[in-house]
């Protein structure tokens, strides 16, 4: 009876607001976290000290949520998606050319920049920002970061947080180990708490970007990037304000670049879902290979099978469909 108002909020996002089965267990798992802070005074089941049982089990609220959490997790593994991802979905070379497109771009802003004279240039009208910095100068470093996200995730295709929370001197850092101090490139360094499964994961593997990146890198940080007029020490900032980009900063970026060049609103998050796919589909890697890309990406190989892979089920027995085939055609031959 505790939790019939919350079955009715349940059952009230799945017919009015048609909300997906994935949706639905994220409700539900913030929910028994709300539950377990409301609680954490009046329940004394401890399964640390019991050696069975979860912890809360002797709060029949969320016993009976865990009960409807696990039920939505089960159908997430059947449900079919609730958008159509085709409208979305790139193949991962179409990302890449999205890419070079963007940069195309940023150096044809730069171009037109270096040759305007002078008195050409505006400045903005607030006596309190720097006069130094012109409004142009501004554009080509707005159109240079949007290059430079789209570019840092094609070398780390992480989660979006990872991307916009990047801390120059911090997280980002020069590496010169591999050199003689001038070979060099960029990396970045994520301690537990940098990472959304740091907990499960601790210190993550250092993620080196491309050196060729390193001079664009080096480029944007000394020249463009102080006419964003930042107010942070991470490397990417809303172009009006110089606060730290939020989510919605890398996701509008990201998806309008895309359909700039594609006509599809590919988001962040589906970067890696596309990265995954690809390698599964259009390479032969091991499985130490797509192992270390699980942990490159902060996550389980069993997350990357089961959420990460987008192949259809025919691509994926593909390979076993080739291997009978060539099994029976050798016993064909050996008779």
């Amino acid at each position: 009876e505790s939790a019939s108002r919350i079955i009715e909020f349940i059952q009230w996002l799945r017919i009015e607001r048609t909300a997906s089965v994935s949706y639905e267990a994220n409700v539900l798992r913030g929910l028994i976290k709300l539950l377990k802070y409301r609680f954490a005074m009046e329940s004394e089941s401890d399964s640390a000290y019991s050696g069975n049982g979860n912890t809360f089990d002797d709060i029949p609220i969320i016993k009976e949520l865990r009960k409807l959490h696990r039920d939505a997790n089960q159908r997430t593994k059947l449900a079919p998606r609730s958008s159509n991802e085709q409208q979305k979905w790139l193949s991962w070379p179409e990302f890449l050319h999205v890419t070079e497109c963007t940069k195309r771009e940023v150096l044809q802003l730069i171009a037109e920049f270096e040759a305007m004279a002078p008195d050409d240039l505006r400045f903005p009208s607030n006596n309190d920002d720097d006069e130094t910095q012109s409004i142009q100068q501004a554009k080509v470093a707005e159109a240079y970061q949007r290059w430079l996200i789209l570019a840092f995730f094609a070398n780390i295709p992480d989660r979006q947080r990872t991307i916009r929370e990047i801390e120059i001197g911090r997280t980002l850092v020069k590496d010169y180990r591999q050199g003689d101090g001038s070979k060099h490139s960029w990396v970045v360094k994520h301690g537990p708490d940098d990472y959304k499964t740091g907990k499960s994961y601790g210190e993550r593997p250092t993620m080196q970007l491309s050196p060729e990146l390193t001079p664009a890198i080096d480029d944007f940080i000394e020249n463009w990037r102080p006419a964003l007029r930042p107010k942070t020490n991470y490397l990417f900032v809303q172009s009006r304000t110089g606060k730290p980009m939020t989510g919605d900063s890398v996701f509008q970026r990201v998806s309008r670049c895309c359909f700039n060049y594609t006509g599809k609103r590919t988001n962040p998050h589906l970067l890696r879902d596309m990265i995954v796919t690809h390698v599964r589909e259009s390479s032969e890697a091991s499985e130490k290979e797509l192992e270390a890309l699980a942990l490159y990406m902060g996550h389980s190989i069993h997350m990357q099978r089961t959420s990460y892979d987008r192949r259809t089920l025919s691509s994926k027995v593909a390979p076993a469909v080739k291997l009978m085939q060539s099994v029976n055609n050798m016993e064909s031959n050996g008779q």
